[in-house]
């Protein structure tokens, strides 16, 4: 809008330069042919210069051209000449009709090139306007802050979020954006505490209509933001609202249990009215290691949850041996290992993970094999860019249509093995495994059985 009406300046100085060279130029060419031409002819081509003056330049131009080029004439090519004195009426009567009919002619070339204006004044709103609905929602704000200063030929834009004492920068646009409402040309509130402020030239009130339209559409933008945010907000809260509920459900049914074992255990050996038998006491102490375990393994597997869950979780990425990580896992679990097969040759390539961390998947892992198959092999392979390392139980296997359901926390498929878990193996394996960069895959044994399969970045790759 701002350069429609830059242009037309140009073009009204244009046509008042226009007319005067024009003038000049077809005077004097028409004074040195000696005046060949009948007077109507000349003023036929004065009045085509008046035309092409007046759609140059507009009105005025066109009006400074139909009362210069009568007084021209009647000086240069009426005799007596060099005089503004008639002596022929008929040069009178035409010398009047021109001037009626050069107004008439600059008045209707006027009113066309403004109505052309206007024409294309109405197009370029339509088309911001069409710019600015297709960015919607959808673009970030900067583009439509971007949009608006493009539209109004603003040196600068920024919307400003009122901080009480400050104001800090939501979106800006242009070098040295205002940074308050009083460094600003323009100013006008988006509301919630936002305000729109724009440095350059006062928009027009014919441009209201249009930057209107901004402010509307820049203050449903930050509502639908704000809005956003409380939708997430409130997510997060039901999220950990649930969370919390699953921890209370699943420890007042998982931890009571080996407390239970454990305090039967060790009250049985306190009684000492009861001579217990060697191999009574034996069972009575492993009762209580086993137990001990399992309160152990769950409280880890609830701390590792919510680190995991807090965010504050940070792999510390290097290159690690698979076969280390698994023989390492092993080690920790204290089993036997005749029990766990593995099958990982030498071209095997390292993967880059937390050592620690894969170790921590691998085991949970393996855990979970063993509770449902009494055997269980591991095996590594190369996959292009990968690493893909299975845990393969021969156990009862996992549906396919529950297999997105067991990774979730608490979920459990049965109650039927015996590990006594509570649920939160998977979802560990799962979410250690993507922090790593890496993936978790559950697929049938073909056997019979489950194969849960992590697939790694190998070491020295390049993330995708």
């Amino acid at each position: 809008m701002n350069r429609e009406q830059v242009l037309s300046n140009r073009r009204q100085l244009a046509g008042f330069l226009g007319s005067v060279a024009g003038l000049a130029i077809l005077t004097s060419t028409l004074v040195a042919t000696n005046r060949p031409f009948a007077v109507a002819t000349s003023l036929s081509l004065y009045l085509l210069l008046l035309v092409a003056v007046t759609a140059l330049g507009g009105h005025w131009p066109g009006l400074f051209a139909a009362v210069a080029s009568p007084l021209l004439v009647n000086w240069f090519l009426i005799p007596p000449y060099r005089t503004l004195r008639i002596s022929d009426r008929d040069n009178l009567v035409e010398l009047a009709v021109f001037v009626s009919v050069a107004v008439i002619v600059s008045t209707f070339v006027s009113v066309a090139a403004r109505n052309s204006g206007e024409a294309r004044r109405a197009a370029h709103e339509a088309t911001t306007l069409a710019r600015l609905s297709e960015a919607g929602f959808s673009e970030p704000l900067s583009d439509i802050v971007e949009l608006l200063r493009e539209t109004f030929g603003f040196e600068s834009v920024a919307v400003l979020r009122d901080d009480d004492t400050s104001y800090s920068a939501v979106a800006t646009s242009g070098p040295h954006p205002p940074t308050s409402p009083q460094e600003a040309t323009l100013s006008d509130h988006l509301g919630q505490k936002f305000v729109l402020v724009a440095r350059g030239r006062e928009p027009g009130e014919r441009d209201r209509r249009v930057l209107n339209a901004f402010l509307g559409q820049l203050a449903k933008y930050l509502e639908q933001e704000r809005l956003r945010r409380v939708e997430l907000e409130a997510e997060s809260l039901a999220r950990s609202d649930e969370l919390r509920t699953a921890i209370l459900r699943a420890v007042s049914h998982d931890l009571r249990s080996p407390l239970a074992s454990i305090k039967a255990s060790v009250s049985s050996l306190r009684q000492d009215d009861i001579a217990w038998p060697d191999d009574v006491e034996a069972e009575f102490l492993e009762s209580i290691e086993v137990q001990t375990d399992r309160l152990t393994s769950i409280v880890l597997n609830l701390l590792d949850l919510s680190r995991i869950e807090a965010g504050v979780l940070r792999p510390v990425m290097r290159s690690t041996s698979t076969v280390e990580v698994v023989s390492a896992a092993l080690r920790n679990l204290d089993i036997d290992t005749r029990r766990v097969g593995i099958q990982i040759s030498d071209d095997v390539a390292d993967v880059e993970a937390d050592p620690a961390l894969l170790e921590r998947a691998v085991a949970n892992l393996l855990a979970n094999a063993l509770n449902w198959s009494d055997q269980v092999e591991v095996k590594a392979h190369n996959s292009a860019s990968r690493v893909e390392l299975a845990v393969i139980d021969h156990g009862p296997g996992i549906p396919t249509d529950k297999r997105h359901a067991v990774i979730q926390p608490f979920h459990r498929l049965t109650d039927s093995s015996t590990s006594g878990g509570i649920g939160l193996g998977l979802a560990i394996v799962d979410r250690l495994v993507e922090a790593m960069n890496g993936r978790l895959e559950l697929r049938d044994t073909p056997d019979g059985g489950l194969t849960a399969v992590l697939i790694l970045r190998r070491a020295g790759e390049a993330p995708r």
